[in-house]
Formats: C-alpha cells, structure tokens, sequence
C-alpha cells in the first residue's frame, strides 16, 4: 500500500540536503544544497543568493561582482561572504541609494570564464558598478605550465609553522618571516609560489591570455557605460612582512590600472594574521568567514577611497 501524502511530506522534509560537487549542480537554477560544508542556494537565473528584479528597481545601486571559488564563497554560508557583507557595510550608511550587490562567483574559474559568465548573467541585472575579484591562478589557461608537487603545500605549511608551538617567542617570530624571507629571495622549486611566478613572469604566452582578459573586462565595462574594479583576493600564505606573493599582486594592478579599471588590495587587511586562523580547514585555504570579513572590510575601504564616481552615482531611475 502507497503511504499516505502527509508521511511522504514528512520523510521529504526530514531528508538531508543534497550534496552539491559538479559546476552543473552549482548552477542549477533554485539549487538547495550542501557545498563544501555549507549550505548553497540558487536563485533562478544559477547564481548564489536571492532573486533579483529584472529590470532593476529604481532607487538601486546595482554591483555584480564575477569570480572564483573565491568569490562564490566556497566552505562558507551565503551570508558570510564578502559579497554579502559588502552589501550589508553599505546600506549600513542609510540614505540613498539602496546597494544589491550580485554574487556571481564560481568555483574552478579562470579570467576567461569569470568574463564568459559576466557576460552572459551579470550584464543582464544592469550592474552599476562590476568588481571582478582576482585569484592567483586565475591565470591557469591553455598555457598555463604546471609544476607544483601533489604535496607541496603541506610541505610549505610544515616548514612555515614547524615551531608555531614553541616555548621560544624568538622561533615562533622570526622563523616564519625567515621562510618567507627565503621564498622571497628564491622560490623553491615544485612549491606553489614557484609555479605562480613562473606563469606571471616567466611565462609570456600565459600572461598574455591574461591581459587579454583585461583587455576583455575593460572592454565590457566601456560598451556598457559601467565602472570596473579589479579586487585582488591576496594568497592567505606567509602574511608576514615578506609576503612574497606582492610583485605578482603589483604586476595585474599595472596591468589593469594601464587599462583604465581601478584596483582595490585585499593584501593590507590581512597582513599580520595567523594563516590557518583565516582558512576554511587545514587542507582548504579558502578564506573562511573571518577571512571573508577582512577581504569585505578591504574592499569597502578600497572602494570608498576610489573616484567619487564608482560609488557616488546613484542607480537610474
């Protein structure tokens, strides 16, 4: 005999959430799920978060913001990333405008696809305002040369914290800075630093795929009459003062900047914390929520401090 509706109600409510791994599932329209230890939603158009009016009502101050897995969030709830909480920091000002700021970030991204998905979702909310946030190894395209080794970063992380626990404040001090201060100096080879070097500085044919990326972004931006920010999501690695991710970081700011996008750091926000204290697990150096908060907090002061324009001109009505 068939159950009754009411006991099929309740074993559907019961049920747990669907896991949701393949870009396919994170972008299902009306998705509600478990990602990465977190919960995920769609709206109807395959982004995180809510729904969004199209055409956008007046009064609005509409901000999409195009990414990775950084952006998107991922290991963090909807609410906890810094697309949110960017959001949340400027409505906090009260008056007008209203601020909506879109997340259309997605995990596994290069510049060439964040732009794809830019192009055919975000464009369509007419953004105010477009912040592409920039990950390392969003340079990883047809060109791009591997080298890293299958344990390289647990091996960086034991080197960098090997005397984290010592009684010795000299050790838990100057060691870490000395790691950096070597990486610094000459990556070692097989490490990650080395392979993020070697793409943007010694790799002519993966940096230009990715100044064609800029070059695509500033095109956009000038066809659609918007404003674009190039938000550079800082490595959470040896956040010491050798940081030695900050030429690479200085090298896409020239580069955008020499395009005419702005750029805002996220580098300055993080320096002096503890690393792991920022990452969503040991084996996952996604930011986590604390981290999120710091990368909000750079990019709301990075936007206040940018050409009145980027922030000052009120949404259409």
């Amino acid at each position: 005999m068939a159950p009754r509706r009411d006991e099929t109600d309740r074993v559907r409510a019961h049920r747990p959430p669907p896991q949701l791994e393949t870009l396919r599932e994170l972008t299902t329209p009306n998705v509600h799920g478990i990602h990465n230890g977190a919960f995920y939603r769609t709206n109807s158009h395959g982004f995180r978060g809510p729904e969004y009016a199209i055409p956008k009502p007046a009064g609005v101050f509409r901000i999409v913001i195009a990414g990775d897995s950084v952006t998107m969030g991922t290991g963090v709830r909807e609410e906890q990333a810094y697309a949110h909480l960017l959001e949340e920091d400027l409505n906090a000002r009260g008056g007008a405008p209203r601020y909506e700021v879109l997340n259309i970030g997605l995990n596994g991204l290069d510049i060439r696809q964040v732009l794809d998905r830019l192009e055919l979702v975000g464009l369509d909310f007419d953004p105010d305002l477009v912040i592409y946030g920039c990950t390392l190894n969003d340079i990883n395209g047809p060109a791009y040369r591997k080298s890293m080794g299958p344990n390289s970063r647990l091996e960086q992380l034991g080197r960098y914290t090997r005397f984290a626990e010592s009684r010795s404040y000299l050790l838990r001090v100057v060691w870490p800075r000395w790691e950096s201060l070597v990486d610094l100096v000459h990556a070692r080879s097989g490490t990650y630093l080395y392979e993020v070097r070697d793409n943007y500085f010694d790799n002519p044919r993966a940096w230009n795929d990715f100044t064609r990326g800029l070059d695509r972004l500033a095109h956009l931006a000038a066809e659609h009459h918007v404003p674009a920010v190039v938000f550079i999501h800082a490595s959470l690695e040896y956040l010491n003062v050798f940081h030695p991710y900050r030429a690479v970081y200085a090298r896409i700011a020239a580069a955008a900047e020499a395009r005419g996008l702005a750029t805002v750091q996220s580098f300055p926000a993080v320096r002096g914390r503890e690393e792991t204290s920022l990452w969503v697990s040991l084996l996952d150096a996604h930011p986590n929520a604390a981290g999120h908060r710091l990368f909000a907090r750079a990019l709301v002061d990075g936007l206040t401090h940018l050409r009145p324009s980027v922030l000052g001109r009120a949404a259409a009505p």
